[in-house]
């Protein structure tokens, strides 16, 4: 039975273009509980339990999770186009696709692959004014940061040159390499928001680690600047 709701799905799904936007469920348009369908949206990260998706044009309210639990691995990787069928909920504030709670209806079918979409390019000011429209988007951070606090639980923060806090988690970046004082040039991953904080969970190679010792010297501000670039 459910394969052959699932089959209907697909053939439903196609034949409504684009079906549900994710800008119109992440700027509050669609109303949750309701059965949310993605279709022709590309995989840009993933987790054992979900994936990151995102619909072009890859901006701001653009990227949304898709929760898929953990009982059977969902086979999907970076660059799969995939339709969608799930509950739009909010969960503790992040909005998410759960597929688990659609029951029958429930999908995630990959329909093609494609180039996983360039992050989106942000500083660290505009995501510390608002961080909604970034939220389960990728992103490159382009400030020059230093780590200034190791956290509990996979989690630290690097200050900005001009003074914002970044917080950052672990889904994917080895927290065992993070050290106090460490430079970053840029840093590249997923903004997700998870117990109260927005942070960037890093890909394991998105962050541009930089040598920036300076010798006790005077220099200028624009000086310090440079070693990030």
């Amino acid at each position: 039975m459910k394969k052959i709701a699932l089959a209907f799905l697909v053939i439903l799904i196609a034949g409504v273009a684009q079906g549900t936007a994710i800008y119109d469920i992440q700027t509050g348009a669609f109303p949750e509980g309701d059965l949310a369908t993605p279709c022709n949206v590309v995989v840009v990260a993933t987790t054992d339990n979900g994936v990151f998706v995102a619909e072009a044009p890859y901006g701001e309210y653009n990227g949304i999770w898709v929760y898929t639990g953990s009982n059977e691995p969902h086979g999907m990787v970076a660059g799969d186009v995939v339709c969608i069928c799930g509950e739009y909920k909010e969960y503790f504030d992040l909005s998410e696709i759960d597929i688990v709670s659609a029951g029958i209806y429930g999908s995630l079918i990959k329909v093609g692959t494609q180039a996983v979409p360039t992050p989106s390019l942000v500083t660290a000011a505009e995501l510390a004014a608002d961080g909604e429209p970034w939220e389960s988007c990728a992103v490159t951070i382009l400030d020059g940061m230093a780590v200034d606090e190791i956290l509990d639980f996979g989690e630290w923060t690097a200050m900005a040159l001009d003074g914002t806090s970044v917080r950052f988690d672990d889904i994917w970046y080895d927290y065992s390499t993070v050290m106090l004082d460490d430079c970053y040039d840029s840093a590249t991953g997923i903004y997700y928001y998870t117990y109260g904080n927005f942070k960037l969970e890093a890909y394991a190679d998105g962050i541009d680690v930089v040598d920036c010792s300076v010798a006790s010297e005077d220099v200028t501000f624009g000086a310090v600047k440079a070693l990030y670039r």
